[in-house]
């Protein structure tokens, strides 16, 4: 395996599956049997059968905490099932991107990809510390680790033209938005987005059989999310994602398997497709045992008139006794059978405040530089209350650099901002910064708005907290619960100016589309840096985009912004024309 715990050839397992030849054009790449995963003392799922073809790009959807990381690590093999078993075909290599790759120190980016690409340098290098650490004090367990992982690069650079991969390692990066000034850093200099990306280009310039993806498209801008999904498209092999950007899934996904209620459910087709599949599912199988029970209540019926007979005339105790023991029979099968749910459960969201003045926001010349680095060129814009105003640009265009201009936390190089009166900014922060992660859900919530403790609880508990996690610290949450807890503030502190960085990310599905129902019904303002293509659609109704240190404005969601793409109107001040910058 790769010295990231990214990807690599997947260790071994209790069974294999025969060759690629041996079953024809299709294969099957990996297949788990009634396989189950405890977590932390809670079964997460059991008895579950998943398998995945070399013609496959499944998406994996599901609830936060439904299992679908937990199902990636028992397919490669991170995480061994107590029951059932997991098998692969023999020789398989597996890429995994796990949501928080981890890499030895002491590599930088380009050596981390160059070795993921089979470049013969990196791979040479890697046997040397590898033979270094065979002389060193391992235990079996260890020493099995270092030999695998020998074995495969001494397979690796046998398979492997003589031929630089430098060209390879760049387009992919550069493609995936990592900026070049971060290439040859160290990996533990990166953020941790940063470091996902890295983790990405490894998986897919180890060209394996089969991707195991956990959320692929986080910290993706619009252009870095296009290239992979047509890469993506265009690869051979089976592929298994994770991913709550609806686009993204609708764009990739063959079939759509659902992990629901420690079960998994396929549907043909992409993520449109699913919701109406499952819906209609769902509706013939509520009317199916909605039948079944009243077929229960008849058969019930007549084995109590039977009984009724019976004690007037024996000669029907028989058929009484027999119809108790079918009654009894098609009870258990009920009783087995998953009660249909239309609708289930979600988060509820509301936001109220009062209305403000007209004049929302004002930016007047705004410039930011940082030394000789211009993230922003002077520029004017202005919000008015009702607005719903997305913000798009590539990684590093300077959207989180606006808000924190607009909030007052950075100083401009130039230019002015002007909040309305009566206007209450509410800001979601997308590294959660706002969150003080020594304190509990509980407390902030409190502090946010007097409430005692049961209607504090009760606030959390329709935003799906438990008693346990409203007492839990911050720190300690999920990504998943920290975000929940950041709308929670937002509702508590009724702002109607809302800026919103990223506030799909961490959500499941579900809760992001109770999310913009609430947003769509909200009277305020929305200004929100986002590369969820399908809520900047459903919430904008015009959207700004940072190019360059240019900003240009475009009527309508992200699917008018994407057919027009550096043609909007243009809020820069611009010199003449003669004493523009070349490029510009």
């Amino acid at each position: 395996m790769l010295p990231s715990g990214g990807a690599g050839i997947a260790p071994a397992i209790p069974f294999v599956l025969e060759s690629r030849e041996a079953w024809g054009a299709v294969a099957i790449l990996v297949q788990a049997s009634e396989v189950g995963v405890v977590y932390g003392g809670n079964e997460v799922f059991n008895g579950l059968t998943f398998e995945v073809r070399d013609d496959e790009r499944i998406a994996l959807v599901g609830e936060n905490g439904a299992g679908k990381s937990s199902l990636l690590r028992l397919l490669v093999g991170d995480i061994t099932s107590g029951t059932g078993a997991v098998a692969r075909q023999r020789g398989l290599r597996v890429g995994y991107l796990a949501q928080q790759p981890a890499f030895e120190p002491g590599h930088t980016v380009r050596e981390i990809v160059a070795l993921a690409g089979g470049d013969t340098g990196a791979l040479d290098g890697r046997l040397r510390e590898l033979e270094q650490q065979m002389g060193g004090d391992l235990d079996d367990d260890q020493l099995e680790r270092v030999l695998a992982e020998y074995a495969e690069m001494m397979e690796r650079l046998d398979a492997t033209p003589a031929m630089p991969t430098e060209a390879r390692v760049e387009q992919t990066l550069a493609a995936l938005g990592l900026p070049h000034d971060r290439w040859d850093l160290p990996i533990e200099a990166l953020s941790g987005g940063e470091k996902r990306i890295v983790g990405l280009a490894q998986c897919l310039l180890e060209e394996s059989d089969l991707l195991l993806l956990d959320e692929p498209d986080n910290h993706l801008d619009a252009g870095a999310k296009a290239w992979l999904e047509s890469y993506l498209v265009g690869r051979r092999g089976g592929t298994v994602v994770i991913s709550h950007d609806r686009y993204f899934i609708d764009r990739v996904a063959t079939s759509i398997v659902e992990l629901e209620d420690g079960r998994v459910t396929k549907y043909p087709g992409n993520y449109t497709r699913f919701i109406k599949q499952k819906r209609e599912r769902l509706e013939r199988d509520a009317q199916v045992y909605e039948l079944r029970q009243r077929e229960l209540k008849k058969l019930k019926a007549s084995a109590e008139q039977l009984t009724q007979w019976a004690r007037q005339n024996p000669k029907f105790a028989a058929r009484a006794g027999n119809r108790w023991r079918i009654l009894e029979i098609e009870r258990e099968r009920l009783a087995e059978t998953p009660v249909p749910v239309i609708d289930r459960r979600r988060i509820d969201v509301e936001f109220s405040a009062d209305r403000g003045s007209m004049l929302v926001l004002e930016l007047k010349g705004l410039s930011k530089s940082y030394g000789d680095r211009e993230v922003l060129q002077p520029f004017d814009l202005e919000l008015t209350h009702g607005e719903r105003v997305g913000i798009v640009g590539e990684n590093g265009a300077g959207k989180t650099t606006l808000f924190r201009l607009i909030l007052g936390e950075e100083e401009a190089t130039s230019g002015r901002v002007r909040i309305g009166p009566s206007i209450v900014p509410g800001y979601y922060a997308q590294e959660q910064e706002t969150l003080d992660p020594t304190r509990t859900p509980l407390e902030l919530v409190r502090s946010a708005r007097a409430m005692t403790e049961q209607q504090a609880i009760g606030f959390l508990v329709g935003l799906l907290f438990t008693r346990e996690d409203a007492m839990t610290q911050v720190g300690k949450l999920s990504g998943g619960e920290r975000s929940r807890l950041q709308i929670a503030l937002l509702i508590l502190r009724g702002a109607n100016f809302l800026l919103l960085d990223e506030p799909t990310n961490n959500l499941d599905l579900p809760s992001i589309e109770e999310l913009e129902a609430a947003l769509i019904d909200f009277g305020g303002t929305i200004l929100t840096i986002s590369h969820d293509r399908y809520f900047l659609d459903r919430i904008c109704d015009r959207i700004i985009e940072l190019d360059g240190g240019l900003v240009r404005e475009y009527p309508g969601g992200f699917t008018y912004y994407d057919e027009h793409r550096g043609k909007g109107r243009n809020l820069t001040h611009l010199p003449p024309a003669g004493q523009r910058p070349r490029g510009r």
